[in-house]
């Protein structure tokens, strides 16, 4: 009996990781997909959220693995666990091959801790605001940006490109044999 109960804590523990970490990668695919649109917006936002200047985005983007979404997470802990952004870039980069989890956990952002609802209810919410404004930035622009390149696509766009150019006839007069 008692293994049972360990057996389904430690599975319950587990899927609460596992959604934690699914949390973050929605917000770090949002905020690069905004950053990777409208970077100036982007950055002005984080400035003023999280009252930053322009050489410390510069500089905590560098510290975060060139990712604008590392930043923005980063910035996001530094806020709720009130520790320096310095120090949060610190630990990312101790336990960068972790993940933000980790990270998170070593700060002392834990799920019984105080700070954890909080944090992911912010995350949340600018998760859903960059996802917000990256659609309306494709509905304006008329733009669609694909998360990643069809290798096969690029593979045979030559040859289609090859094969179908020849083919491409732009004339507007009827064919020829109707003019006796």
């Amino acid at each position: 009996m008692k293994k049972t109960i360990f057996i389904l804590l430690f599975l319950l523990s587990t899927c609460t990781l596992f959604a934690q970490d699914s949390r973050i990668a929605l917000f770090l695919r949002r905020a690069n997909r905004y950053a990777s649109v409208e970077l100036s917006d982007y950055r002005r936002s984080l400035r003023m959220e999280y009252d930053v200047s322009d050489r410390a985005l510069n500089e905590y983007y560098r510290r975060c693995g060139n990712d604008w979404g590392n930043v923005g997470i980063a910035l996001e802990i530094a806020r709720t666990s009130g520790r320096r952004i310095k120090d949060v870039c610190d630990y990312y980069n101790r336990y960068r091959r972790h993940g933000w989890a980790r990270v998170l956990i070593e700060i002392g952002i834990r799920p019984d801790s105080r700070y954890y609802d909080p944090f992911y209810e912010r995350l949340h919410h600018h998760g859903d605001c960059w996802h917000d404004r990256y659609t309306s930035y494709c509905e304006v622009h008329h733009y669609h940006h694909y998360d990643r390149p069809y290798k096969k696509h690029k593979k045979h766009y030559k040859h289609y490109k090859r094969r179908y150019r020849d083919y491409d006839d732009d004339d507007d007069d009827d064919d020829d044999d109707d003019d006796d």
